[in-house]
């Protein structure tokens, strides 16, 4: 299991929030996957004929996954009608998708980088 040593902070890029004063910034906490979860997630899209109903099902599926387990905590964040939004399964059911996509790709990255520097 990891713990919270294992946290890493990222400020999206979205809507030139980086730009933006510190304090009002969007800030995600995230849970770097196991190299073990990433190759689960890379073998769930082994032999889907890419593009298909299917293969956007399975992808779906695995974002969603990813985003609700790994995304712990988000700051300054709010959906459509000013709801707050604070962690990965709020974010997926009523957030943007574009932040969806920054922090798959950002959970992504990470993860990789840091299973490669568990290996030196």
């Amino acid at each position: 299991m990891n713990n919270e040593e294992d946290l890493f902070y990222y400020t999206p890029e979205l809507d030139e929030n980086r730009e933006a004063e510190p304090e009002d910034q969007v800030s995600c906490e995230l849970l770097p996957m196991t190299g073990e979860e990433v190759r689960a997630y890379q073998r769930a899209m082994v032999g889907t004929k890419p593009n298909s109903p299917q293969a956007m099902r399975k992808a779906e599926s695995v974002v969603k996954r990813i985003i609700t387990e790994r995304v712990v905590g988000i700051e300054n964040y709010a959906d459509i009608k000013g709801e707050p939004i604070v962690n990965g399964e709020e974010l997926f059911e009523r957030g943007e998708t574009a932040l969806v996509d920054e922090l798959y790709e950002a959970l992504s990255s990470i993860s990789k980088l840091k299973a490669g520097q568990r290996k030196n």
